[in-house]
């Protein structure tokens, strides 16, 4: 790994690491000196990358001690407190997006407020099924700013649009609001997710901001009752 590598990379490489047991025996990740010579990067890099990893839990720092890898935060969740991509929360399962729709049209009044955005700015909406191991978990339809996101392909939407917006757009993202609620499914929700209309549904609705607190993303996503859970980090200083 060149010194060049940015820190969320790091962030990936090193919790992959932790996915695949590298440190179990420990407990805890190297300090940050050998994390730098085991990586061949900077100690601002290194930092930086156990930043974004105590962020999302999966490491956790004891005073005096150092770096502890937390243990599986409950596996098969899904994480309340990230937006990263549903490729990052199942590592080892199949992940795959069938897209049912791709438009690039104007915003409208409906979500030109969410969005903080003329009516008449354009933007991607894309509509995917989210499936893993082959089982739907997911109906997900987002709406991206065209100004921060040129180009949106069905090719690119039947992968991971977090990875194209982080790794090929450069895009700094920042945070997500979230609003979790209940619901029913219509007619074409629960044919879509292999239930029966009226069948109760979770719903998580996203809105997601660069680092610079600019709004490009907004997210209604529909889970499978029976096969989605969640879980959040809870700071009880």
């Amino acid at each position: 790994m060149t010194r060049t590598v940015q820190y969320r990379e790091l962030a990936h490489v090193i919790k992959q690491s932790i996915d695949d047991g590298q440190f179990r025996l420990t407990g805890k990740l190297p300090t940050e000196d050998n994390l730098m010579k085991l990586y061949g990067v900077t100690r601002y890099c290194v930092r930086n990358a156990v930043a974004v990893l105590q962020e999302s839990g999966d490491v956790y720092p004891v005073q005096g001690s150092g770096m502890f890898v937390r243990e599986n935060k409950r596996e098969g969740c899904l994480s309340l407190g990230q937006t990263r991509g549903l490729s990052a929360e199942f590592p080892g399962k199949t992940v795959q997006s069938t897209v049912l729709s791709l438009e690039l049209e104007p915003v409208g009044d409906a979500l030109a407020s969410r969005l903080k955005c003329k009516a008449s700015d354009m933007a991607y909406t894309v509509q995917r099924l989210r499936l893993v191991d082959g089982l739907p978990l997911a109906l997900e339809r987002s709406t991206y700013l065209k100004r921060f996101i040129p180009y949106l392909s069905e090719e690119i939407a039947q992968g991971s649009i977090w990875e194209y917006l982080r790794n090929d757009l450069g895009l700094n993202t920042g945070f997500a609001d979230k609003v979790l609620y209940a619901d029913r499914l219509s007619s074409a929700e629960a044919e879509a997710l292999g239930l029966n209309a009226g069948d109760p549904c979770l719903v998580v609705e996203d809105d997601v901001y660069l680092a610079n607190g600019e709004m490009f993303d907004a997210s209604r996503v529909v889970y499978h009752y029976e096969r989605a859970k969640f879980f959040t980090l809870a700071d009880l200083k």
